[in-house]
């Protein structure tokens, strides 16, 4: 009962009921039952006091007392519990009962009482007076009745006053009281019993319905009220059912919702953050640490807000809502290119609701805008040097000022060479093209990689030696597994990096090929003692028309190195590069073992196969329960 407010409240209200019924019944009662016992008494005490009255005097002795109204003043206050006086019109009183002795000044007040109820009643003539009377040294009230003697004559003569207690009379009035305190006590407790039980089958169904709004209160919407009281708690319990199931049903679209929005907002590739109108992050991604080029480890250190704060970020949202237009920003930092694109969040009333930011890295796109045009700039490059040196030749000799044979043979020999390097240029373009298109099919198969190799040596060697280069080799004696390749291509790459490191490498220089093996591929090497590669050009070596020189002033086509990174990407190879500045540089091409790649193939088969083998087998039973 300690948490059930509504017993309590109904069992203090019955409480408050009775006890306020008891009170107003007592006052009530005490208020009309004085007046009430008054009238009684007097119709008691009237019939007495008109008996005295006429038989208080002998008939044939007026002025004396008989003797049976002497005895009956004389024992009235043990006989009734009052005293009767007789008062003569002329002599006063001439008798009455016996007093009591306390208080002393009882009597003398009861006379002086006596007397002027006398001289009221013959100064009224009236047949009978009735009088009330508190005396402040007794604290009691006296009843007085007073009824004239008359003669034969029917004048008066004297009067007879009964004087009665009300003590007697507030005896009765307590014992009454006191009667309807005791019965209110006991309807009280006989009472309490079934109103509380109805209070309890009242609340109990009131505390399955707060259970139940607590339970929703922390989102638990499965509990359910008791539904089969009647009338409108029954009501009140189907309704707070139908709002769980509804709020439930709501719930969990809202969930729903709000996983699909996060897995959508965590599957982009951007960076997203979206703030309320005072600035705070309601949703963002992990990507948007990733676009900084920020790593998990310091996510897990931060927070969104302090992100945008440290950054800076958080005054283009607040330009962004202020303004009510979106925002657009490209941030470089760290050699990237980030464009932030805040766009404010308003509502049906134009009222600022927030604002969402799209980060994205768009250095890529910034390098590959930047290749498109150098591609551009360097294809033009390339292909007017040559017609440039074409129509150098061919003005003089189509305008007659070439008039030496010799001359003539020589312009035509430099225009055979232009001719040539501009047919190389558009073969390696178009050759670049369809690798990277996909178009080139290639057959695989299992390679001696060093006979490869000492092929190349062997086609090579004189031609290294022509420039003035040494040609060293290393790993052809050495017992390399086979490769899987394709024997065609790995020489054009080799060709290409061989050409790659004379083109680079001054008179005097050293050329290494060597042949090597590691845990999963074998290798083959090309260095040199050439110039080397300055750092930040590692990166574009293999891009297309890059060359060292940044005049362009070679003369390859810049398309080499892309070539043979396109074949070796297309194989399944692996092409890197190490260099130095004024030392040298070490072209690495990895192929892997054939054992390995049919090992692979194998695996694969043979999974094949038992899926195949499985499904006929499959069929089969099932055609068979058929």
């Amino acid at each position: 009962m300690k948490n059930r407010f509504l017993v309590r409240r109904i069992f203090s209200l019955l409480i408050a009921a009775i006890l306020l019924w008891t009170i107003l019944t007592a006052l009530f009662y005490s208020y009309v039952a004085n007046p009430v016992f008054t009238r009684v008494k007097a119709r008691e005490l009237l019939p007495r006091a008109l008996f005295i009255s006429d038989h208080v005097y002998e008939r044939g002795c007026p002025g004396e007392v008989s003797d049976f109204c002497i005895d009956l003043i004389n024992n009235s206050g043990t006989l009734f519990g009052n005293w009767i006086y007789i008062v003569d019109d002329h002599e006063g009183i001439c008798r009455h009962s016996p007093l009591p002795d306390e208080p002393p000044e009882l009597a003398s007040q009861l006379s002086h009482i006596v007397m002027t109820e006398h001289e009221e009643l013959i100064l009224q003539g009236s047949e009978h007076r009735l009088g009330e009377h508190s005396l402040a040294g007794s604290g009691d009230r006296f009843l007085v009745i007073s009824v004239p003697i008359v003669d034969s004559n029917n004048l008066p003569m004297g009067s007879t006053i009964i004087v009665q207690p009300s003590k007697e009379m507030y005896v009765g009035i307590q014992s009454l009281n006191f009667a309807l305190l005791t019965s209110s006590l006991i309807v009280l407790v006989i009472m309490a019993i079934p109103v509380l039980i109805a209070a309890f089958r009242i609340t109990r169904p009131l505390e399955s319905m707060r259970q139940v709004a607590f339970a929703m209160s922390e989102g638990d919407f499965s509990q359910r009220a008791d539904e089969e009281q009647e009338g409108e708690i029954g009501d009140l319990a189907r309704t707070i059912n139908k709002m769980a199931e509804d709020l439930s049903e709501s719930f969990q679209q809202l969930s729903a919702q709000a996983s699909s929005l996060k897995q959508i907002i965590d599957g982009i590739g951007e960076g997203i953050v979206a703030v309320d109108r005072f600035g705070n992050v309601t949703q963002h991604n992990d990507r948007i640490f990733g676009v900084f080029g920020l790593d998990r480890h310091y996510s897990a250190q931060t927070t969104p807000e302090s992100f945008l704060k440290a950054s800076r970020i958080d005054t283009f949202f607040r330009q962004a809502m202020e303004s009510k237009e979106p925002v657009k920003y490209v941030i470089s930092k760290d050699y990237r290119h980030i464009q932030v694109i805040i766009t404010p969040l308003l509502t049906g009333q134009g009222a600022i609701n927030g604002a969402v930011g799209l980060f994205r890295d768009i250095t890529q796109e910034e390098r590959l805008e930047q290749t498109r045009r150098d591609y551009v700039a360097n294809v033009s490059h390339e292909l007017r040097t040559p017609l440039t040196a074409m129509r150098g030749l061919l003005e003089p000799l189509t305008e007659g000022m070439v008039t030496s044979s010799e001359d003539q043979q020589r312009y035509h020999e430099i225009l055979l060479r232009q001719t040539m390097r501009l047919s190389r240029l558009i073969n390696d373009m178009l050759e670049l093209s369809r690798i990277q298109a996909g178009t080139t099919h290639y057959h695989q198969e299992r390679t001696d990689l060093t006979s490869i190799v000492q092929d190349v040596v062997d086609g090579y060697g004189a031609t290294i030696e022509d420039h003035n280069l040494r040609l060293e080799t290393a790993g052809l004696d050495g017992n390399c597994p086979d490769i899987w390749g394709n024997a065609d291509r790995i020489e054009q790459i080799m060709i290409i990096l061989i050409d790659n490191a004379m083109k680079f490498t001054p008179s005097g220089g050293v050329i290494t090929i060597a042949v090597g093996q590691t845990t999963d591929m074998a290798y083959v090497s090309i260095a040199d003692t050439g110039i080397g590669i300055d750092t930040e050009d590692i990166d574009h070596i293999f891009d297309r028309f890059y060359k060292e020189d940044k005049a362009h002033k070679g003369s390859g086509t810049g398309l080499g190195l892309s070539i043979a990174k396109e074949i070796s990407d297309q194989l399944g190879y692996e092409l890197t590069v190490q260099s130095e500045r004024h030392v040298g540089s070490v072209f690495t091409l990895y192929i892997p073992y054939a054992d390995d790649v049919v090992r692979s193939i194998r695996q694969l088969k043979d999974v094949y196969d038992s899926i195949e083998d499985g499904d006929a087998w499959f069929g089969e039973h099932n055609s068979n329960e058929n």
